[in-house]
Order: structure tokens, then sequence, then C-alpha cells
């Protein structure tokens, strides 16, 4: 665990959701309202086959705040809580008992998960901004593998790793490489939510390839069920304009510019900002084996 990711995400889970705060909007999440996005749902919904998540034991890995782990406690699933800031767990416990809901919380690295936690799970949930602060992602897909129940799914809804390399469209900055390279450091301002906020932080992230990932899943022992690259999404992360809000209040990365028309260029087409990967945990006699 890098102590300066811990001290980063100690300082945001302490200002987010209040004040100036363009993302994680707490009065409408405790007023009976979800920031849960529609790729996620739409994830769920393909893991659960339809089912939801009602009556199902369900893990948010990486959870922050929690918010979506409230918003599937409210649609009848026994969710536990995982982070590795106890500030963010404190602030979960409360949002849940404002709104009503119990989400158990546990202590952990993300790479090292208690055992106490093995096969205990029907669903394990990891959405936005996760993998780039696991420096080995094998060991985060092993642990999934682990608490997972026989049956049970993976989703991941996160950055795509052709987001990730980009720091800025108008000029042009890549800052950040496809695969892994053993990390890199950054220093800044402010908060993803809020660019105000009076915190300053170094942070050490990492990247990981769509195949990475897929490969790492396979070598964990569960079986890739879908996997999907989105070109919109419902916000702009950074709040930088990398991304275009168009029309239909999506977001989209356009970089350049498309094929001449007859009196104006189109807009070069949009490359993926999102992915998901659903993973199951097949029966013990099923596992796939890569060779």
């Amino acid at each position: 665990m890098e102590q300066s990711n811990l001290e980063y995400w100690e300082q945001l889970a302490g200002i987010h959701g209040f004040g100036n705060d363009r993302y994680y909007d707490v009065t409408s999440l405790v007023e009976g309202g979800s920031l849960m996005g529609r790729e996620e749902r739409d994830a769920l919904a393909r893991a659960t086959r339809g089912a939801g998540v009602g009556g199902l034991d369900v893990m948010h890995l990486q959870c922050h705040i929690g918010c979506d782990a409230i918003t599937m406690a409210r649609e009848g699933a026994r969710v536990t809580g995982v982070d590795f800031s106890p500030t963010a767990l404190s602030r979960l416990d409360s949002l849940a008992h404002d709104c009503g809901v119990d989400v158990r919380t546990v202590k952990a690295d993300a790479r090292r998960l208690p055992h106490h936690l093995d096969d205990s799970f029907d669903l394990v949930y990891a959405s936005i901004g996760v993998t780039c602060w696991i420096d080995d992602i094998g060991a985060w897909m092993e642990g999934v593998a682990r608490v997972l129940r026989e049956g049970g799914a993976l989703v991941v809804v996160d950055f795509h790793p052709l987001l990730q390399m980009i720091d800025s469209v108008d000029p042009l900055v890549i800052d950040f490489p496809y695969n892994f390279d053993e990390g890199h450091e950054y220093i800044g301002v402010g908060s993803y939510a809020n660019r105000e906020a009076d915190v300053s932080w170094t942070t050490k992230q990492y990247a990981h390839g769509l195949a990475e990932l897929v490969v790492s899943a396979l070598d964990a022992g569960l079986r890739i069920r879908h996997l999907e690259e989105h070109t919109p999404m419902g916000f702009d992360p950074r709040g930088m304009g990398e991304l275009s809000d168009e029309s239909e209040g999506r977001f989209r990365l356009r970089i350049g510019r498309g094929s001449p028309a007859v009196e104006s260029v189109t807009p070069g087409e949009p490359l993926p900002v999102l992915f998901t990967l659903i993973a199951d945990k097949p029966p013990s006699g099923n596992r796939q084996i890569r060779t």
C-alpha cells in the first residue's frame, strides 16, 4: 500500500459530499436518490441476468464513501463496503444510517482481502477509478476470486485505459501509459469532485491495459462473461473539459477531426472512455486453465 495514496483518500473522504461538490450529491442520496450511473446499472442487470441484487451478498470493493453500496442495500442486497481508508468507512457508516440502510464495513487492502471473507459473496462490485490505484492487479483478481462463492460474479466498470492516458485534449497531452510500467507519481491540489478544495497531495497510479485485466482474471480462475467498451459516459470525470458535453447530456472524448464534409469538417470519432468487465467464478470442477 502506498502511504501517499492512503493519505490522499483519507483527505478526500473528509471533504467529498460537502461544499462545492460536483459529484457526490449526498443530499439527493439521503432523500432516496442514487448516484449510480447507467453503465453500472446495466452491468449489474447483466451480471444478475436481470434479477437484480436483491437478496444477494455483495462486496463493494474500494467503496470510498459508499454511495453505490447504499443504493444496492436499498435494493435488497446485503452489502459489505471494503476500503483501506478509515475515514471513508466512517463516512459510509454515517451515510448509511442517514439513509436508513444497513451496510457492513471492512477496512482492508484491496490486494490482500482478509481470509475470513473467503467464499462469502455472490457479487463483487468495483466502479469508476479503481484499477489505477492497484500495483498488483493479479493479487487483486485473486482476492476477488477467493471471496466469491462458486457461481458468483465480478462486476468492474472503470475508466478506459485510453482515457487514463490523456491529461489534456487542447493541447493534447498524453502523460500516462496504456500498459503497466511500475507506476507514475503525481502532485496536485483539489479533488476531482471539487477543484477548489483546500487539499494538496502526492499519489502514485498504475496503468492496466484491457488485455492485462482479462488475463489477470483468467489466471485467478475467473471466467470472462462480458467485456464492453463505452464511448459515452454520464459525466466529465475531472471537470477539466477533456470530454465534450453533447446534446443528450452524455460526454464523449473526441480528438482531432473527422472526415471533411461539403462545407465543414465533422468532429473526430469518439474514443472509448469506460469499460465494463463481468467475470464469473465457475464451479471448482469447471475452472478455466489458460495455456
